[in-house]
């Protein structure tokens, strides 16, 4: 049974703000490992990989032009690049986490269509992440994902760390709501009630923060001198499934913690 892995408390506190922080889920040698693969992976380049200039978010390189034009934002594919990546994604206790928080007996899917990544944030040239709900760039049959960011250093709002909108999750906003490219509007007064909620997320290396594929999420430029690096992976209970023929049915799913 997955009902005891975590409290009643941290299952409620979930389900209704759509986050959860995990401290110290990984221990200081696992994280400094894993720092240092993930600082190769950025050194060597090889792709797949996002780079700032291809978001173009706010703070963003302009053109290939411009300074910080090849500043990578996310190193793609990360578990297939490096096996402590992958065992990381699939820790027994942190899917066991997650696979309570889905109240499911099924077995946990790994996305590796979805997040599966390195994410950085450079101290001269990243960008504003501006709100948005990740759900709405995916596809599945149930809009019920759950997402791991796993900090390999410490993260705050200085150097870009994520911020929160707890209990967005549960909202039910119109098109309206969010402009052509999926970002939620700041500029509609029906909105400003909510934004007010904003909540800075602060970890610690080796903390685990998990949030709900529908919870709005921002986060600001790295204003520090050191460049943020942390691994982000997703996941959903087995019963669920990507449709077909999406983006999200890219790459098959790896099964990361049995029914």
């Amino acid at each position: 049974m997955t009902s005891n892995i975590i409290s009643s408390e941290k299952q409620a506190f979930f389900e209704k703000q759509g986050y959860l922080i995990m401290p110290s889920m990984f221990d200081e040698d696992r994280c400094q490992l894993m720092r240092a693969i993930a600082e190769e992976e950025l050194h060597q380049k090889a792709a797949p990989l996002e780079y700032e200039l291809d978001v173009n978010y706010p703070g963003a390189p302009l053109d290939q032009r411009s300074a910080g034009a090849k500043t990578v934002r996310r190193v793609l594919q990360a578990v297939s690049r490096h096996p402590e990546i992958l065992a990381a994604a699939a820790d027994s206790a942190m899917c066991a986490v997650i696979k309570s928080l889905f109240k499911s007996e099924n077995g946990l899917m790994l996305s590796q269509n979805h997040h599966n990544c390195i994410m950085t944030k450079d101290p001269r040239f990243s960008s504003d992440t501006l709100w948005h709900q990740d759900i709405r760039y995916w596809s599945f049959v149930e809009d019920n994902l759950i997402s791991a960011w796993l900090a390999l250093g410490s993260e705050s709002g200085f150097n870009g760390g994520l911020k929160v909108l707890p209990g967005s999750h549960l909202k039910n906003f119109s098109l309206d709501s969010f402009d052509p490219d999926l970002f939620f509007r700041t500029d509609l007064k029906e909105n400003e009630k909510l934004l007010l909620d904003e909540l800075q997320v602060t970890l610690n290396p080796g903390d685990v923060l998990l949030f709900h594929s529908r919870l709005l999420h921002s986060a600001n430029r790295n204003r520090s001198d050191e460049t943020k690096l942390s691994l982000v992976f997703t996941y959903y209970d087995k019963a669920n499934a990507p449709n077909q023929g999406t983006r999200s049915d890219r790459l098959p799913p790896i099964e990361v913690h049995s029914g």
